[in-house]
């Protein structure tokens, strides 16, 4: 009797049965979600613009990578964005707010801001990972560098323009803010480019604090010191795209990074065009490979970069 009642779906053994088949058939994801193979990593990305052609193109990439690895690898992301662009103290206040929250991953852009830097330190003796995307910081132990060879694409701009300029030229350089190391490298490698040609002058080193406005005050007094206009940033090359729909006479030429729509319609010559949507999906899948093997595959991953003129617009991939 106890035998043949324990076999009845009414009884209790066979309604605990039915209990532990339907928990086994959710967890092995028929009709339910699968248990997850890695515990969460909570990641948060500090971006310091929301611009539409540089930053925007690498939380695409983020946002790319997350649907394609999130699930797989539990690996959940959150992007903040300062209020006013590139604002150090908001930045400084949301990175706050992320330690405090003992997220286990943390990228940023680096800057110099020596409270920034405090911050940053603090995470990683929480155990923190801190991850640097496009800028680096001197001197700073990221667990990871994410970007551009910046000295390497700083030279590839002044190889370029001194060869449009046939070595001649009375350059005027434009840049975004002092304090940031890809930007230093950047003109260091374009400098040590130009030195080696003799009717090669740069003029000035100006800082557009990455307003457009600033940018087309400079853009028309430093031609009465320059023929040619050198952005280091796309600030620049973004704003004379707006501005002009063909080339403008204020100088032999511009040349820039980025900018690509700018180089279609000719308003600049040409320009060092970064793989950012790359950067973000390599952010992603870095902590996927940290998560899956508890490493990056490196601690500096250079991002592609390449000269984007406009005759060979169309056989360069943006």
């Amino acid at each position: 009797m106890d035998r043949n009642y324990g076999r009845c779906s009414g009884g209790p053994v066979g309604l605990l049965t039915l209990t532990l088949l339907l928990a086994a058939i959710l967890l092995s994801g028929c009709g339910g979600r699968e248990e997850a193979l890695y515990p969460v990593t909570r990641v948060s990305v500090i971006l310091p613009h929301n611009d539409d052609g540089y930053w925007s193109l690498i939380r695409e990439g983020i946002e790319e990578a997350e649907a394609e690895l999130g699930e797989s690898y539990n690996i959940d992301i959150q992007i903040s964005i300062p209020q006013l662009n590139y604002n150090i103290s908001q930045m400084t206040d949301i990175l706050k707010q992320q330690v405090a929250a003992r997220v286990d991953a943390i990228v940023i852009q680096g800057n110099e801001d020596e409270t920034f830097r405090q911050v940053l330190a603090e995470a990683q003796n929480r155990g923190i990972q801190i991850i640097c995307v496009d800028t680096a910081i001197r001197d700073f132990p990221c667990n990871l560098y994410i970007g551009t060879d910046n000295y390497e694409a700083g030279r590839l701009l002044g190889e370029n323009m001194v060869r449009l300029a046939d070595g001649k030229a009375r350059a005027a350089v434009v840049t975004g803010e002092p304090g940031y190391l890809n930007l230093e490298q950047r003109l260091q490698g374009f400098r040590d480019v130009t030195t080696r040609y003799p009717g090669i002058e740069i003029t000035s080193v100006n800082y557009n604090h990455y307003d457009g406005l600033t940018f087309m005050n400079q853009y028309h007094s430093l031609s009465d010191e320059a023929d040619i206009l050198v952005c280091l940033e796309g600030t620049g090359g973004q704003t004379l795209s707006h501005a002009f729909t063909g080339p403008d006479a204020e100088y032999r030429f511009v040349v820039g990074f980025d900018a690509y729509t700018g180089v279609e319609s000719r308003v600049i010559a040409g320009v060092v065009k970064q793989d950012t949507n790359q950067m973000g999906r390599r952010i992603v899948e870095e902590i996927a490979n940290y998560v899956s093997e508890g490493r990056y595959t490196d601690d500096v991953i250079y991002t592609d970069c390449y000269w984007l003129s406009a005759d060979s617009y169309d056989e360069v991939s943006r």
